[in-house]
């Protein structure tokens, strides 16, 4: 349902707010072997995120990554809203144009019951909590 590099963008997010303790950074190479994901692809994504303030950097040769503020005060919308775009919560599932609140495709009242509640959801949940929830649950975030 969401973009890869949205997804790619929360499962790094939720993967160092697992793996970093306190003042600890982790290599981006690392990070990419163990999601899977294309280093030069995260290195794109893990910048957005470092520019829009989700992230901080190190460079040097035990540099990497880590929160740049607390897990807990970071929801997927706000993920979604700086790699993605938040069109999904707007546009006509369609697509029709002229789709509106003053005329409505065949799907507008179910769609937007709908999206409200994913945006509610996106916007309730944080990388705290999923990174949480992986954790207890026994999910694995990485491949290795």
């Amino acid at each position: 349902m969401l973009p890869k590099t949205t997804t790619y963008a929360i499962q790094a997010l939720a993967y160092v707010a697992i793996n970093t303790k306190e003042a600890e950074y982790v290599p981006i190479n690392r990070m990419a072997k163990e999601l899977g994901i294309p280093y030069h692809f995260l290195k794109r994504i893990v910048a957005k995120l470092a520019t829009e303030g989700m992230l901080r950097s190190f460079r040097s040769s035990t540099g990497g990554v880590a929160l740049a503020k607390d897990a807990s005060h970071i929801t997927l919308f706000d993920v979604i809203a700086t790699v993605d775009d938040t069109s999904l919560f707007t546009d006509c599932l369609l697509g029709l144009p002229g789709c509106g609140n003053e005329r409505h495709c065949p799907m507008h009242a179910a769609w937007a019951v709908e999206r409200t509640r994913l945006r509610q959801m996106f916007e309730s949940t944080t990388i705290s909590d999923l990174a949480g929830r992986v954790s207890r649950d026994g999910f694995r975030i990485s491949f290795s």
